[in-house]
């Protein structure tokens, strides 16, 4: 059996099992009405022995009957027969062994009949899901591994054509490198061409790729050589085998990806799959059980910080992490804002509180919300910056074959050739016991203050600097939008501050109370969206809002993933319009969850968020991006003097069917800012109700 039918084959046995447990627990929880019916009383310590029973059951039909079956290829029809067949199988095995020892009194006849029906449908159920959307979303997913395929164009699409009809979930073509010609920048059916010979090196080292899959007609001369590169670069190198001789002393191991018979090189013996499962466990318990303590010093840096320099309680860095994918590290900020100020006038750039975080390495707490995340673990190889990556050796390439660690190794030694190959025999002879040990004399060496960080100068004047950048791209993002303020005057007076408290009155306990009310309808909401396209259910779009100031305004994604590859996905009809109106009619990167999610405006929702913090308002112009500013000319400051909101005026009575180019979207806000009020607010949000219930101008 190959390696996909091996790992379909331990999905499919998992699902078994988990049906069958479940169905148990559920028959088990009702069948003590069913007693009071029948009369009868069957205690409780058979039923305990029952689990045990039908699982070694099951190992035995799945030993005897199943082994060769890939439920991934098969048909409902085909999927419901085996579903009847596993089920039908187990209960034979259990009722034979219940005659047999004799302890057939012991059960319940209904119990086992409806057990035999729940564990038929909850099977039949979770294989499809499974198969359906899991193991598809698994596809999408951080987890997947990350091929080029590398050939000439005839080759490559061939190959593509091989991979695509085995349907292979663990694998995600990321892009092609085309070798017979220069056609970087352009498309074979919906891959992206990043490279061609001449570059691919340097292309694929920036494209956090995790392997190289080389075709037939690349095995040439120069075979080794890239197998050689390519693996110094960290990458793994899978060829198709019937084309060559084996070397004896590479790392390699024989598999498939797709319908392709392949060799795959591994510049480090990575560590097994079944180890890096138990490490994965091992992350995750850790990380809740460290999860209150973390949550104890965020709400305690919430306050220390923000009472001695306003600003964001946490940086996210750019780090490395494994097989060379970019990712945000999070930790506390240390530094004011003033940092560099105070630096350049002889003082301490830290803040107190984030004095004592650095002294304790407390600063990097909120690391475990990376390992929680998956980019990183408990214990691993340093996770480098982009820079430090860039002049990082073949040796230390390598070692981020696995993701990098809070602490490691290079937490315990100064000498950094000494770090490179503990790394490597970390990784290749992975154990619990030296995880345990890393971890114990890391912790002894923070306790005592004599951890690397203390000796590394470098890495003291790279963390100094990088915090100082941070702290200057911060400011750089908050800084208003600069217009002449000159050119229109607010309206003031008491009528309308008393209006405006009204209405900030009215956005705090409308905003509050539907976030409580909806929060189940917004997390079945989140669900859909994670399970239509994969990745992350919200996304964050930079806005101005009241007085020039940049806001993020959140909603949910409604777009593909891929949706920022305009040239890849739209027409060149489509692009004009883009630029012109920021808006496209049938946008083909709209997910079915998204197409619904925009006609009834619920995309909208997380914006309640955003007016709760008072970014926005209820009712108001619709918050614009600085491209659109420009639109307006002389009258931007105008509306800009009023919080823009989560619907308004030009919203409520036309949407999409009032646009920049025709100018009525302009009139209609102005129409707003020159006439806001608690009446004219009323009448906008029945307004709006309405239209979205009757769908008017929805795209």
């Amino acid at each position: 059996m190959d390696d996909l039918r091996r790992y379909n084959h331990y999905i499919q046995s998992l699902i078994d099992v988990a049906s069958l447990i479940i169905a148990l627990i559920l028959v088990r929880v009702v069948s003590f009405n069913i007693t009071q019916f029948t009369g009868a009383y069957y205690p409780e310590e058979p039923y305990q022995r029952l689990f045990l029973m039908v699982v070694v059951a099951y190992i035995l039909v799945n030993t005897l009957t199943m082994f060769n079956e890939d439920f991934t290829y098969v048909n409902n029809r085909t999927e419901m027969h085996a579903a009847f067949s596993m089920v039908l199988h187990v209960n034979v095995i259990v009722i034979i062994y219940m005659f047999m020892s004799k302890v057939s009194y012991d059960y319940s006849r209904i119990f086992i009949g409806v057990f035999s029906i729940v564990a038929f449908v909850l099977n039949f159920l979770m294989r499809i899901v499974v198969k359906k959307r899991i193991l598809h979303l698994y596809q999408r997913s951080s987890s997947a591994e990350k091929i080029v395929v590398i050939g000439t164009e005839k080759a490559v699409t061939k190959m593509l054509g091989r991979i695509e009809t085995a349907d292979d979930w663990r694998f995600k073509i990321c892009g092609l490198v085309i070798t017979d010609q220069d056609r970087k920048g352009e498309y074979i059916g919906e891959y992206d061409i990043i490279s061609n010979a001449d570059d691919m090196y340097y292309d694929i080292m920036r494209s956090g790729v995790d392997s190289c899959l080389l075709a037939s007609d690349v095995l040439n001369s120069s075979f080794r050589e890239w197998v050689a590169r390519f693996n110094s670069l960290g990458k793994v190198v899978h060829v198709n085998i019937n084309e060559m001789g084996l070397n004896p002393k590479s790392n390699y191991k024989i598999g498939k990806v797709g319908e392709c018979g392949v060799v795959s090189y591994y510049p480090v013996l990575r560590i097994p799959k079944r180890q890096e499962l138990l490490k994965r466990v091992m992350d995750i318990g850790a990380s809740i059980l460290f999860m209150p303590f973390f949550l104890v010093f965020l709400i305690l840096s919430l306050v220390f910080t923000s009472l001695e320099s306003r600003g964001p309680v946490m940086n996210n860095r750019i780090r490395i992490g494994k097989f060379g994918r970019r990712y945000y590290q999070h930790r506390f900020r240390c530094y004011r804002m003033d940092a560099e100020a105070r630096i350049a006038a002889g003082k301490s750039p830290y803040t107190l509180w984030g004095r004592f975080l650095r002294t304790t390495h407390l600063d990097g707490l909120p690391q475990i919300v990376d390992v929680l995340n998956g980019d990183m673990s408990f214990i691993g190889p340093r996770s480098p910056s982009l820079t430090g990556f860039l002049s990082y050796s073949p040796e230390q390439i390598s070692n981020l074959c696995c993701k990098p660690g809070i602490v490691g190794y290079w937490s315990c030694q100064t000498d950094i050739r000494d770090v490179t190959e503990d790394d490597r025999a970390y990784v290749e002879n992975w154990n619990f016991f030296r995880e345990c040990g890393i971890l114990l004399e890391s912790v002894i060496r923070y306790l005592t203050f004599h951890s690397t960080r203390k000796f590394y100068r470098q890495y003291l004047v790279e963390w100094e600097q990088e915090e100082l950048q941070l702290i200057r791209d911060y400011e750089e993002s908050v800084r208003p939008l600069e217009y002449d303020r000159t050119r229109y005057q607010a309206r003031d007076g008491a009528s309308y501050r008393a209006y405006l408290i009204i209405k900030r009155a009215f956005d705090i306990v409308a905003s509050l109370l539907a976030i409580i009310l909806l929060s189940i309808p917004l997390l079945i909401l989140v669900i859909l969206v994670i399970a239509d396209d994969g990745g992350a259910p919200f996304y964050g779009h930079s806005r101005i809002g009241l007085r020039g100031k940049r806001i993020r305004v959140f909603k949910f994604r409604s777009m593909r993933s891929d949706a920022g590859n305009l040239e890849k996905l739209l027409t060149p009809e489509q692009l004009k319009q883009y630029w012109t109106e920021f808006k496209v009619d049938n946008d083909p990167r709209i997910t079915k969850i998204g197409n619904f999610l925009r006609k009834t405006s619920l995309d909208e929702l997380p914006q309640l968020y955003n007016i709760l913090r008072g970014d926005l308002s209820v009712v108001g112009p619709r918050p614009i991006v600085e491209k659109e500013t420009h639109i307006y000319g002389d009258e931007i400051g105008k509306l800009l003097s009023v919080k823009p909101g989560l619907t308004g005026y030009w919203q409520a009575y036309a949407r999409n069917n009032a646009t920049y180019e025709s100018g009525e979207r302009q009139k209609m806000e102005m129409y707003y800012v020159d006439h806001c009020s608690l009446l004219l607010d009323i009448r906008i949000i029945f307004r709006t109700v309405f239209s979205v219930l009757k769908r008017e101008g929805a795209q």
